[in-house]
């Protein structure tokens, strides 16, 4: 089933995007990406995720790549990343699905677990399609791949009794973690700390309050970075908490109880990137008001004044701890999620479709190719 036009810029605008998602699942039998916002996940089973191989105006053709981790890479050159949805699901073949994706305009694959199932299996033949597709346009082995993973802050006793689940999804090769219902600081802290490192001391680097639990050895996981076992030891450590580290860590603050500890849970050490999750926000500050039983749309709630009030103090405090901020961008210079906007504003995580993307590296004046 081919997406209409009008249809994928009503997507790209945030207009019907659960609609077309389901319709098309309906059609195709295939997993579509799940708008958690308003202009949120693009279909990527409609191959949204091939590149149009638009380079910015300021792109250097020359351009040499320095780390594994590509979203690292643009944030230490002041550029913000921009990602989508991995389109994986039932009856998408998890290894083709790597290659198609390759080289895709996007700079970061977000695998999403929160809601689709747990295949360490699927993940693991997903990344080795990445790196036999690739490289990227870059020169990066593959892009960036965070998981959003279903393992929430819940409270310090769940994120102990759930750390194997991370050390799993990194042990597949995968860069990051983005961790949904950031609720409770300690319990991001346990997930980040313990769920994301390895025991040993690193020179140069703050001994921090809790012991990493990854164990002996991430064998597959270095071969996906193209590296040997004891580089990958080296490299496989949270940014920017160690410079040299090649993994991010990301938190979703997308709740009542997260807005009553996001100044604690924003400040720890080894955390990359923050979100304020308006979808699941809407749910806790209005209820089955944001969503008629008839299905007609409730006016914007990015523009209610609550969900405004959540956003800036996210946005703020990620300023504050030099955390990059996420939001949702398009094309809708009316629209409160306009990319430009959205950067003005100091969002370096982008949520978007190709169309944005190409006019936000444009005005950003990037160097790396896409």
């Amino acid at each position: 089933m081919d997406m209409k036009k009008r249809d994928f810029l009503g997507l790209a605008a945030g207009i019907g995007a659960a609609g077309v998602g389901a319709a098309a699942g309906l059609a195709t039998g295939k997993a579509q990406a799940q708008a958690r916002r308003p202009g949120g996940p693009v279909n990527v089973n409609q191959r949204d995720f091939v590149s149009k191989n638009v380079q910015p105006s300021t792109v250097d053709y020359g351009y040499k790549p320095r780390r594994i981790n590509k979203a690292i890479e643009l944030w230490e050159d002041g550029q913000p990343i921009y990602y989508n949805g991995s389109g994986l699901g039932p009856g998408v073949d998890p290894y083709a699905q790597g290659v198609k994706m390759a080289r895709t305009w996007y700079d970061a694959i977000n695998v999403e677990m929160e809601h689709g199932a747990v295949d360490f299996s699927q993940l693991r033949e997903f990344m080795r399609g990445l790196v036999d597709g690739g490289p990227t346009r870059s020169g990066h082995r593959t892009p960036a791949v965070f998981v959003e993973t279903g393992i929430i802050g819940l409270d310090e006793p769940y994120a102990r009794a759930n750390t194997w689940v991370l050390s799993q999804l990194l042990d597949c090769g995968v860069h990051g973690i983005h961790q949904c219902h950031a609720r409770d600081t300690k319990a991001v802290q346990t997930t980040m700390q313990m769920g994301c490192r390895y025991p040993f001391k690193r020179p140069g680097i703050k001994d921090l309050p809790m012991r990493g639990l990854r164990g002996s050895s991430a064998g597959y996981a270095a071969q996906i970075w193209g590296v040997d076992t004891f580089k990958y030891n080296h490299l496989a450590d949270l940014w920017p908490l160690n410079p040299k580290g090649e993994l991010i860590f990301g938190v979703k603050i997308e709740d009542t109880y997260a807005d009553q500890q996001v100044d604690g849970t924003l400040a720890l050490p080894g955390l990359s990137m923050a979100e304020w999750g308006p979808g699941d926000h809407s749910y806790w500050l209005y209820g089955l008001d944001v969503m008629p039983e008839d299905g007609t749309r409730p006016p914007n709630i990015m523009d209610m004044p609550e969900m405004v009030k959540v956003r800036q103090k996210v946005l703020d405090l990620c300023k504050q701890n030099k955390v990059m901020f996420l939001n949702a961008a398009n094309t809708d210079k009316n629209s409160s999620d306009y990319i430009i906007k959205q950067i003005k504003d100091g969002a370096m995580v982008l949520e978007c479709g190709e169309d944005a993307a190409i006019e936000g590296r444009e005005f950003t004046k990037r160097k790396m190719p896409v």
